[in-house]
């Protein structure tokens, strides 16, 4: 907001000037428009550049699964928010994301509802809490308002598709998945799971990798191998 005021302010001051310098109209309203068009530009990278500078920060302790004082960098970014528009709903995903994947649904929910509609992976686990609660309709409407800002992103359409058939509503599913595919042109994986859907079969979400487990949803099958020392050969056996 504070960046937005700048920006118009300057806009101002520069057409005010160039009137009294008397240039002529048509010249003192582009030239303020574009002055205050590039400071609200510079200002909003500078807070951009700060906000990755935290998230840096915070990363560094993630890594490490030191996720409450990861947490509490990122609450720093926050007095970032009277600056720029959208940062306290950035920031506001970014923890609900990382509460929901520990599992804190009531700390996660609050956060994750008022996130920013660009942040698609804060909004999908949303819907996700919203249907483990029962709220069928609100789930659905939370992935339809999330599709409208995110509609190029092809794991969205497919969680969508994924808590469709969830909810007993294989048809829905496979015209969600078809839907993503007039966006996402020749998206393998979301052919492979419309197809599988038409035949009646299960989706297949790993091939999604770990976009897809971050939901929680399924938990990942761990091939375990033998360790080096135990794989021991049919000859060293027999000696």
């Amino acid at each position: 907001m504070i960046n937005l005021l700048l920006s118009l302010g300057l806009a101002i001051a520069v057409a005010i000037l160039g009137r009294l310098l008397t240039m002529p109209l048509w010249l003192t309203i582009p030239s303020g428009i574009v002055g205050g068009g590039a400071l609200f530009i510079y200002l909003g990278r500078k807070v951009q550049s700060e906000l990755e500078e935290i998230f840096g920060r915070a990363g560094e302790l993630l890594k490490k699964q030191k996720f409450d004082p990861a947490i509490e960098i990122m609450k720093e970014g926050y007095k970032l928010g009277p600056r720029q528009f959208l940062v306290k709903g950035s920031i506001d995903g970014q923890i609900g994301v990382i509460q929901y994947m520990r599992q804190k649904k009531d700390e996660a929910e609050p956060l994750l509802r008022s996130a920013s509609m660009h942040h698609y992976i804060a909004k999908a686990m949303l819907a996700i809490l919203q249907y483990q609660r029962g709220e069928k309709k609100a789930a659905r409407e939370t992935f339809e308002l999330c599709l409208k800002t995110a509609k190029k992103e092809s794991l969205l359409y497919a969680v969508y598709a994924y808590l469709l058939v969830e909810m007993g509503d294989r048809d829905q599913a496979i015209e969600t998945l078809n839907k993503g595919l007039k966006v996402c042109k020749d998206d393998e994986r979301l052919i492979t799971n419309r197809n599988l859907l038409q035949n009646g079969k299960a989706m297949k979400m790993k091939v999604y990798g770990e976009q897809w487990y971050q939901f929680l949803l399924e938990r990942p099958k761990i091939m375990q191998e033998p360790p080096p020392f135990a794989r021991i050969s049919r000859r060293a056996l027999r000696g």
